[in-house]
């Protein structure tokens, strides 16, 4: 259970430089998704895969380049410590999350555990919703509970690391943002109240237009969220 040093990768994510388009949050994540879920460790290293992705999808900013690489690179090599949190999230939640989704799941808890005050809460919070509201808000639920953190969690990060760092890195550090997050979850409730409302009011009015009823109606359509880029932060001990 050594902790060793700091990760030397650590972080300073470099500004949007001359003209280089950056990815919107529902665009960002999702390819950190896939960068994770395309690598094979047996046959390419994190480096050699995280450019070949890159070049191939033409991410070229270089902010974008960059926090990508920081996944691929956080989820491989605390991949014991994310296994943990996996493993109890879809036991406890196996009737309302897939396992098509562990790579989602698996970034946005990396980000969560260890990268959320570096990232910004509004940062996160910009990534979180711009993907599936009942798929994040079971994560959220679930990751920012006290409870479950003490009673999924803590036991098995016992067998990785000091009592010490489980409690004051990972627990505590995870709680400081529990009333942020209980906000949100909130606000993703209303959300799905307000898609579920919008559903029934379209196929009223579709019922209406049906029977000579109807009238010209108009739908707001929500502008892109834009990444709040990370300060910078050193990243926690890792695994051994």
């Amino acid at each position: 259970r050594g902790m060793g040093k700091a990760m030397p990768d650590s972080a300073i994510v470099p500004q949007t430089s001359r003209g280089e388009i950056a990815l919107k949050p529902s665009e960002l994540l999702p390819a950190c998704i896939d960068v994770l879920h395309t690598f094979e460790p047996s046959k390419t290293t994190v480096d050699s895969h995280h450019q070949e992705y890159v070049q191939r999808h033409r991410i070229l900013d270089p902010t974008d380049v960059k926090f990508i690489h920081q996944v691929l690179y956080g989820c491989q090599r605390y991949k014991k410590l994310l296994r943990v949190f996996l493993s109890s999230f879809y036991f406890k939640h196996s009737g309302e999350v897939l396992r098509a989704d562990r790579p989602l799941y698996t970034v946005l808890a990396y980000l969560s555990l260890l990268r959320l005050e570096e990232l910004t809460f509004e940062g996160f919070k910009k990534l979180v919703l711009s993907q599936d509201f009942v798929k994040t808000r079971v994560f959220l639920r679930f990751t920012f509970s006290e409870d479950n953190l003490n009673t999924w969690l803590k036991e098995g990060w016992l067998t990785l690391y000091e009592p010490h760092y489980v409690q004051t890195e990972l627990i505590d550090q995870v709680l400081k943002f529990e009333p942020e997050v209980r906000a949100l979850v909130e606000e993703l409730d209303r959300r799905q109240a307000m898609g579920e409302a919008k559903k029934v009011a379209e196929a009223q009015a579709a019922a209406a237009l049906a029977e000579g009823r109807g009238g010209m109606g108009r739908h707001t359509v929500p502008e892109p969220f834009n990444l709040t880029r990370p300060a910078a932060r050193l990243l926690p001990h890792p695994e051994h």
